[in-house]
């Protein structure tokens, strides 16, 4: 997951791009979200021997590759009404898909989003689909340059800190404002896969999105049907974490800012973000399922899906599938190219991740930059500690 890609642009809006270049951040998900940890060892990239040794396994398995270099085959939203022959229905709507992300700041949710386009655009079973990305942190960028014409203004107290718990409401503006974004896009037929690209940390938040799903499937003045897929992306490793917030030091929000300055920030702001984070679970899961066949009246569908350390570390019984008995050849299609996606993303994309990590130190190592230092300053075992705290604050140890 190399360098960051141009934006796109419909309409003023993100179209099928991302923003969190190389960022992979998030817990420690064995088989479940009851043991959550920051791995000091797993996976340690800044062990000369790490790419090596895992080199032949995440290349082992016969993958089709993106070619991720041809203009016909870049991420983009075309803006044409798509010929509905080959569409399912549901309730009388045509059936078509929203990705909820799940996971915190710098996990690779945009990286992984633009990724997952690439390859729904080059498989002929979903090459006909239009995608487009509706990301929360760029409605705020939009709207907040909108208003002071400047990037991110850095707080001096809580009360001025948008990412503190305190100020919760002003980020479910913005979360909503982008939702509503998508709605209303999907009813216009300007796309066919949304995705809702949000930290959508809180059960909280993740009960408005899916009451909000039910109330646009079940409004007679809905022109289709959204079928819910949701994608959590996780990371545990230590070094991963410490190169994503490197990365992070050079995006929009810090562009007018020294390095120093961007690093403390933004690690103030994942700390925000352990606060409030819930994993997403099988129980939720269930609970989300029971509610939307309730509400809609009908036996739904419904995806989870998990991406780990860049594809490395297996989800294994965390992905469930929910299929109901009328299911359409084109949802069992879409969700079949995506969960083979999930299944290889490692061997797709996540080499290459991984790849730049072990160069990233190897670099910093034999030269005399100041770069690694002042890193090593904020992110280090301290830094590392509080957020195992706040893991274990949360239940989730």
């Amino acid at each position: 997951m190399g360098g960051s890609s141009d934006s796109d642009s419909h309409d003023g809006y993100l179209t099928s791009e991302y923003n969190s270049s190389n960022s992979l951040f998030s817990l420690n998900t064995g088989n479940s979200y009851s043991s959550a940890s920051l791995d000091r060892a797993t996976l340690d990239c800044q062990d000369s021997d790490f790419f090596d040794n895992h080199k032949s396994s995440l290349l082992s398995a016969e993958v089709p590759r993106v070619i991720s270099n041809d203009p016909l085959h870049l991420p983009i939203t075309l803006n044409y009404k798509r010929d509905n022959a080959d569409a399912t229905y549901t309730n009388g709507k045509v059936n078509k898909f929203m990705i909820v992300l799940i996971g915190l700041p710098a996990t690779g949710k945009s990286t992984i989003s633009s990724h997952l386009i690439q390859c729904l655009k080059n498989n002929p079973l979903t090459n006909s689909l239009r995608c487009k990305v509706f990301n929360a942190g760029k409605m705020r960028r939009q709207i907040s340059c909108a208003t002071i014409s400047k990037p991110l203004l850095l707080s001096n107290t809580s009360s001025e800190d948008l990412f503190n718990p305190k100020n919760n409401d002003k980020k479910e503006t913005y979360a909503r404002i982008t939702l509503q974004k998508l709605f209303h896009e999907i009813n216009n037929d300007e796309c066919d896969v949304g995705i809702f690209d949000a930290t959508n940390s809180t059960t909280e938040r993740r009960r408005f999105i899916f009451e909000e799903v039910c109330s646009f499937n079940t409004d007679e003045l809905s022109s289709f049907n959204l079928v819910p897929i949701i994608l959590q992306v996780s990371c545990f490793n230590r070094s991963f974490i410490k190169y994503n917030i490197h990365n992070k030091s050079f995006n929009e929000d810090y562009q007018d800012k020294p390095y120093e300055l961007a690093i403390k920030d933004f690690a103030k702001r994942l700390k925000h973000y352990y606060s409030q984070f819930t994993p997403f679970s099988l129980d939720e899961f269930n609970q989300i399922h029971r509610y939307i066949s309730e509400h809609e009246e009908i036996d739904t569908s419904l995806f989870f899906f998990n991406v780990i350390n860049a594809g490395v570390v297996e989800p294994h019984s965390l992905n469930q599938s929910h299929y109901p008995s009328t299911c359409g050849k084109q949802i069992r299609d879409t969700v079949m190219v995506i969960e083979n996606f999930i299944n290889h993303y490692s061997q797709m994309f996540g080499f290459e991740y991984i790849e730049a990590v072990r160069l990233f130190f190897k670099n910093f190592e034999n030269s005399s930059g100041e770069t690694l230092t002042t890193l090593d300053s904020v992110v280090n075992d301290e830094f590392f500690d509080d957020l195992q705290s706040l893991i274990e604050s949360n239940g989730f140890a």
